[in-house]
């Protein structure tokens, strides 16, 4: 909420007292201080205020200052930026002049000289005869009422100090701002000015702040290139002192650089040395709206920009423990997926221990974040590690970590491992099988115990996790030569899902190939089923899904959409881009015992029938669609004993 404005209104009984009558009406918003000016001894003496308010304060303390423009000359001790003058617009002068027509046709008109009325103007107006007497300061009044009535006058027309003292040389005073008005307008204008500095003083809060708050060194560089604020010297080198540096150049600081690379018209950074010290300055332009009025610098140590580096990418490493896919993402419509994902959803819904039994390609990781982003576990971390990519002496301390010294070479920390970093989620273990012997009985006392014991240190730690682990090789129980410890296969099999290969799967391979297309950027490249079952269906796929998206890719790198038109195009550059070592093979619909020649007759006659029951006939669809001349193909057709066509 903000807080009212706190204004003093400083003058003489007659303007205090209009004052008072207008100010009720912003009481809600106001807490008005009334003081009278004294010419005499140059004083000002509190006059009342709030009834809430505490005894008389200082004056120059309020947010605002109302006053004549000459009173606000002679009172000591103000800021000019909290003052507003009382102003007499047209309607109060018009009003004046008719009062004083009525006791004179001559009248004096006492006003400060900033004040540019067009006095006589509004004279003529009314039929009046004005002479006007410009004053600089309260201490003109008396000498400007002496002259007007040497000069014949009877009556002026001036503010309230004035009104006081015309009397004493025997004038009649007209007040100007006897407007009700006058001090609507002046407490308007009150209000407005709070307002704006209210919020001027909620930016600068801010930017003190921000000043103070920072870890940067802040110099501020006027436009002749002086320093003229700084802060945070000390972190360039302690021996600096900021105070003895304001005013001086820029130089005085950042030596060796030419001083127009400090002011630019832009934002930019350099790289400079400061005191023996690296660092990064980047320079900011301060723009007023109608120039640039100085330059901000901001300088840090390079070496401190490494270390927040380091820390950065530290949490972004542990902001990544996230499980990416939904079982959404697994597509596929066949039985095996099918019922593969509906397993997998209701293991989702258990806490035990899961191993996923799949060839490489088949989408084991797909299904482990799926399970996790399926379970109750969701909203913690995803973690995710191979055990056959680490060497087998490193595996225990990235897994379970270390307490500081527990080996030459080891942080001086120590170092938190994945399990702990797992804590409340899922760790998957891929390849599992490749776990080292020694670490298993390890990982079995984690899963039976729920806790474990830092490389070097001596305390258990318990943790919740959930394990899935994975492997490509199938483990049986009753097999004692695999690489998995049987009891440890006990605990990590109680919940066990084998995944399909593509090949037990085959009607899911073009939703998938189509699916693979558009994530290699092949969007408006769509095959048709038929086409791509041809060629792809009694493929070996050992790579299963791995395998389709390289083929997928390649196709997606190499078709030309405007030129690839008919189905033999498709055709060939699918076959061109299978798998090296997986080319069509002769036993895929032909005779396995046939030369190439007979193999290239069996081709050409499958594809000219294909273009037949494309064209229905049509010779020249079939000329068309082939590329090949009518004549070539009608002696084609009559070679392969195909008839004639239409």
């Amino acid at each position: 909420m903000d807080r009212k404005a706190s204004i003093a209104v400083i003058g003489y009984p007659k303007i205090i007292s209009q004052c008072q009558k207008v100010a009720e009406e912003y009481a809600s918003a106001t807490d008005v201080f009334y003081y009278q000016y004294l010419p005499e001894s140059n004083e000002v003496q509190y006059v009342s205020g709030p009834p809430q308010a505490p005894a008389p304060e200082d004056y120059t303390a309020k947010d605002i200052i109302i006053a004549g423009r000459d009173t606000a000359k002679a009172i000591p001790q103000v800021d000019p930026a909290k003052i507003i003058p009382f102003r007499a617009g047209p309607k109060a002068i018009l009003k004046a002049l008719i009062r004083a027509k009525a006791l004179s046709h001559r009248v004096a008109f006492i006003c400060p000289v900033e004040q540019k009325h067009d006095i006589e103007f509004y004279g003529s107006l009314v039929d009046i005869d004005i002479e006007i007497f410009h004053t600089s300061g309260i201490q003109d009044y008396r000498p400007i009422c002496a002259r007007a009535r040497e000069n014949g006058h009877t009556v002026v027309i001036s503010g309230s100090y004035t009104h006081k003292i015309a009397r004493e040389y025997g004038l009649t005073p007209i007040f100007l701002f006897s407007e009700t008005e006058i001090y609507h307008e002046v407490f308007t204008r009150a209000l407005e000015l709070h307002g704006y500095t209210q919020s001027l003083e909620e930016k600068i809060s801010l930017l003190e702040v921000i000043a103070q708050k920072g870890e940067d060194t802040l110099i501020f560089l006027d436009t002749d290139r002086r320093i003229q604020f700084i802060k945070n010297l000390e972190q360039l080198n302690p021996g600096l002192k900021s105070q003895a540096f304001t005013g001086k150049p820029v130089s005085a600081i950042i030596e060796g650089i030419d001083p127009a690379r400090l002011s630019p018209s832009k934002e930019k950074e350099i790289i400079h040395t400061i005191a023996g010290e690296e660092v990064l300055i980047t320079i900011h332009p301060v723009q007023t709206a109608f120039q640039q009025a100085g330059t901000a610098l901001f300088i840090r140590k390079t070496q401190r920009i490494t270390a927040l580096d380091s820390r950065v990418r530290k949490q972004i490493r542990h902001g990544k423990f996230k499980a990416r896919y939904q079982f959404d993402d697994i597509l596929g419509h066949s039985p095996a997926i099918r019922r593969c994902k509906e397993e997998a959803m209701r293991y989702a819904a258990s806490q035990a221990p899961i191993l996923l039994y799949g060839k490489t390609g088949t989408g084991k990781e797909l299904f482990a974040q799926s399970i996790h982003n399926h379970s109750s576990r969701k909203h913690f971390p995803f973690v995710a590690i191979n055990c056959a990519t680490l060497p087998s002496e490193l595996m225990e301390s990235e897994l379970f970590g270390y307490v500081k010294g527990a080996f030459s070479g080891a942080r001086a920390q120590g170092k938190q491992g994945l399990v702990d970093k797992a804590h409340r989620g899922t760790l998957f273990l891929d390849e599992v099988d490749s776990l080292p012997m020694a670490l298993q009985p390890k990982l079995l006392r984690l899963l039976q115990e729920k806790e474990f014991i830092r490389v070097g240190g001596d305390e258990l730690t318990p943790v919740d996790i959930r394990i899935i682990a994975a492997c490509n090789q199938r483990q049986t129980q009753a097999d004692a030569t695999q690489p998995l410890r049987r009891d440890l296969f006990y605990r990590l099999s109680v919940l066990y899902l084998e995944l399909p290969e593509l090949n037990h799967r085959q009607e899911d391979i073009p939703l998938l190939f189509n699916h693979f297309l558009t994530q290699a950027d092949a969007p408006n490249v769509q095959i048709p089923a038929a086409q791509i079952m041809d060629v792809l269906a009694h493929r070996p796929m050992e790579g299963n899904l791995r395998e389709l998206q390289s083929i997928a890719t390649r196709f997606a790198c190499l078709c030309d959409p405007e030129t690839l038109s008919g189905a033999p195009q498709v055709t060939a550059l699918l076959q061109n881009c299978c798998t090296p070592g997986q080319a069509p093979s002769p036993a895929t619909g032909y005779p396995s015992d046939a030369t190439l020649s007979e193999l290239m007759d069996l081709a050409e006659k499958d594809i000219l029938s294909w273009s037949q029951a494309q064209c229905n006939h049509s010779i020249q669809c079939m000329s068309k669609q082939l590329g090949i001349a009518r004549s070539t193909l009608w002696r084609k057709l009559k070679r392969h004993g195909m008839g004639s066509a239409g």
